[in-house]
């Protein structure tokens, strides 16, 4: 990456992270007194990252923009191409799901002092997600073996939301104590306030909005409209379109005692659930093949998956990642090296990020899942013909 391609990747997250502040100040303007104060700072950042010779917004006007248009109409020559630029900050008043499924992981510190909002703003909306990983992965690691570390984030992986006793029990019956924090239901999953719909794909509870369902993640593919049914009958979901996945049904909500329904916090669903799905479905794929060995998450996590036949004397380690911009992703990699030198894309990210992601970092493989599958099934096919 050239030093103009870092100051480029560093005002498009400047302009992601201030906006996205704005937007979530924006929201809460009612509630919280001292979110005016966010959406003048905010403003200004935004401005001054536009640069002089734009006529400045004001507020009003800029929260009028952040909801029409997506971020790359706002300041077309700082996104040209890149995928964040598709970003739009507010949907129906609220944060909308382009931010939740693209736009927090692209955050960075925009006031590095006298920074107000850190005393009442949801971390993820002004620390770094790597900052939010390696806090959350502290209680996964804390005093655990290897063994430990992979049973925990398997478990948040696989159980991110539910009644609170459910939870305690199932961590009960894996022989640890609840990894991750878990939260009550927030009010915008909820319908009703009475019910509730997990996504078919991760299981956190989806957003409602109005006769609207929908998973925060994009990728999922889960979005349905609410059919209402006679009195005293859980609601059902109709799909959006012939390609969602079946919908699943109403869970009931429960505000107090030991059913109370929980789930865990936005940045662990976002920064540890959501990839974890995609690596776990990676080592799912594999597992129980001999010869062929598959480590999920070894060594607590130095990469994400590796895959080993001893008789080819052949291994390859890969770190799964799910991002938005590749060119913000290989500024991230230049920071912080990785140990594995290949990088697996999910396949929904498509083959131009790989592209790109590949010619900006040159001194590592880039592969898209299916292209994983294909090497592990071919180097599998040709210890089998050796025994």
């Amino acid at each position: 990456m050239t030093v103009l391609d870092a100051v480029m990747s560093r005002r498009r997250t400047m302009l992601v992270s201030a906006t996205i502040r704005l937007g979530y100040a924006w929201t809460i303007r009612r509630e919280e007194s001292r979110a005016w104060r966010e959406v003048m700072s905010m403003t200004g950042v935004v401005n001054s990252i536009l640069g002089a010779n734009r006529e400045a917004l004001s507020p009003a006007e800029l929260v009028d923009q952040l909801s029409r248009k997506p971020l790359r109409h706002i300041a077309p020559d700082v996104f040209k191409d890149d995928p964040l630029g598709r970003v739009t900050i507010l949907e129906w008043g609220e944060i909308s799901d382009d931010v939740y499924s693209d736009g927090c992981s692209a955050i960075v510190s925009v006031l590095e002092r006298g920074d107000r909002g850190r005393g009442w703003m949801p971390t993820w909306t002004w620390m770094q997600h790597e900052i939010i990983e390696n806090e959350a992965f502290l209680g996964l690691k804390a005093g655990a073996s290897d063994a430990d570390y992979v049973t925990r984030r398997r478990f948040t992986t696989e159980h991110p939301a539910g009644e609170r006793e459910a939870i305690a029990d199932a961590c009960s019956d894996a022989g640890i104590l609840p990894p991750v924090r878990y939260v009550p239901l927030p009010p915008d999953r909820a319908y009703e306030g009475r019910y509730w719909w997990p996504c078919p794909v991760c299981q956190w509870p989806m957003r409602v909005n109005g006769a609207s369902v929908r998973c925060s993640y994009w990728a999922h593919n889960a979005e349905y409209a609410i059919r209402s049914l006679k009195d005293g009958q859980p609601p059902k979901l109709r799909p959006r379109d012939d390609t969602v996945r079946r919908q699943p049904a109403a869970k009931t909500v429960h505000r107090d005692g030991g059913r109370q329904t929980v789930c865990v916090e936005f940045s662990v669903w976002r920064f540890i659930v959501v990839p974890g799905i995609e690596e776990l479905k990676l080592y799912k794929r594999w597992d129980g093949k001999p010869p062929l060995i598959v480590e999920l998450w070894p060594h607590q996590d130095l990469y994400d998956v590796r895959f080993a036949i001893k008789e080819l004397d052949w291994e390859l380690a890969v770190d799964l990642k799910d991002v938005a911009s590749a060119s913000g992703l290989a500024d991230e990699i230049a920071k912080k090296p990785l140990a594995a030198k290949t990088i697996v894309l999910p396949d929904h990210r498509g083959t131009a990020q790989r592209v790109e992601l590949q010619d900006l970092l040159p001194d590592y493989t880039v592969l898209m899942v299916e292209d994983v599958n294909r090497i592990v099934k071919k180097k599998l096919a040709e210890a089998r013909r050796a025994q």
